[in-house]
């Protein structure tokens, strides 16, 4: 084990007992508890996507890193007895990892419910043993939960107050965490999402327009086939698209309502238009963004979703909802187009004026990639949290 080390000229409020000190070691070392499944499970999903590329990113090399998976077995989750058989021992194996490396920081990342509760006491405990505490929520709906809900609120903040601080995806989250939980600003720095990763960048650099192909329009939705997504929605407004260009629409992923939308595809008689991929990953999934021209995604709620910030490193026009950190990114006809959630009628006008403009689909392709590029590579987010670590 790795005995405590104390530097007495720094005493944080938990008083000099709390055995934080600066390390001797020249790199930190640092536990990250989140979805780092082995590299023979297939979990899909943007937490899993952000893991991996930050596991393969130059953090390596600036930090003594511990990996700890925490993803559920299935989607959808187990009954309720076996989360908590394995949460607990999920917690079990990370007090035997943390006290076995006495690491410098903890890096946790949250979903929803159980998750912010498991990744909360985790922080508490980090903090209690003396490393520094960094939680970094992910969920979308964990925003709106907190918005409206005083209970959520209380709950939410006894768990999450444990961390140093909370890294928060945009600025709807560091508004939540600040004027809901009770953080400090300088305790909630903005860290957007990484996923403009090199590979992506380059095929938006190497995009073509619509007009240099001899073939419908095509739009891509990649997430969770399930209601919340809006997929539904999506769907009704394709059905009532009546547009002078002719368009195809691919699904990739699954989810709960994967064969209610297949239903629905037969009854609305646009099975020519639409196509389901299932999930694709790696270069399957690139192909479907180059070969797309708009992506699409009208959740009922988000944080700030990897798969567009993929699309708009690959060029893509983007139609998405104007939820959680979304409108912070997207600048309405500059970056993408925003619809309300819920709104087929909107969705639809909206799809309407993108698919029979191809030069609005270059604008919004051009001005997205540059965007991601700016602002979403790993590398800036890796100085980012080495400095918060820090």
């Amino acid at each position: 084990m790795r005995p405590a080390k104390v530097d007495r000229e720094v005493v944080d409020e938990w008083g000099e007992g709390s055995n934080r000190g600066r390390s001797t070691h020249p790199r930190p070392q640092v536990l990250c508890v989140g979805a780092f499944p082995d590299p023979g499970r297939r979990v899909y999903g943007g937490t899993v996507t952000s893991c991996r590329i930050l596991a393969a990113s130059s953090l390596r090399d600036k930090a003594e890193l511990t990996f700890l998976d925490s993803t559920q077995i299935s989607h959808p989750p187990p009954p309720f007895l076996v989360r908590l058989f394995l949460a607990i021992r999920r917690t079990f194996r990370y007090l035997v990892s943390f006290e076995k490396q006495r690491p410098d920081a903890v890096l946790l990342f949250a979903a929803i419910g159980a998750s912010v509760v498991e990744k909360g006491m985790m922080a508490w405990y980090a903090r209690l043993r003396g490393s520094r505490a960094l939680v970094f929520p992910r969920g979308g709906s964990l925003i709106d939960t907190v918005e409206h809900s005083r209970f959520a609120r209380l709950w939410v903040r006894a768990a999450l107050r444990g961390a140093h601080a909370l890294l928060c995806q945009g600025p709807a989250w560091q508004r939540i965490a600040v004027e809901k939980l009770g953080f400090q600003p300088e305790n909630t720095p903005i860290i957007p999402n990484w996923t403009a990763t090199p590979e992506l960048l380059a095929i938006g650099h190497a995009r073509r327009t619509i007009a240099d192909r001899a073939r419908p329009v095509r739009l891509v939705f990649v997430g969770w086939v399930e209601r919340e997504k809006g997929i539904f929605e999506l769907l009704e407004a394709c059905s009532a698209l009546s547009t002078t260009n002719p368009f195809e629409i691919r699904v990739v992923g699954d989810g709960k309502a994967l064969m209610a939308c297949r239903r629905m595809v037969e009854e609305k008689g646009i099975g020519a238009r639409v196509r389901f991929s299932g999930w694709l990953e790696g270069p399957e999934l690139r192909r479907a963004l180059a070969d797309a021209d708009i992506f699409v995604l009208p959740s009922w709620e988000e944080g700030l979703p990897n798969a567009m910030i993929e699309a708009m490193a690959a060029g893509l026009a983007v139609v998405v909802s104007a939820v959680g950190n979304v409108p912070d990114v997207i600048r309405d006809g500059q970056d993408g187009l925003l619809v309300p959630p819920r709104d087929v009628e909107s969705l639809g006008e909206t799809l309407l004026t993108v698919i029979d403009d191809p030069a609005l689909v270059r604008h919004l392709g051009k001005n997205a990639l540059a965007t991601a590029q700016q602002n979403f590579g790993v590398e800036q987010a890796v100085d980012r949290i080495l400095a918060v670590i820090a």
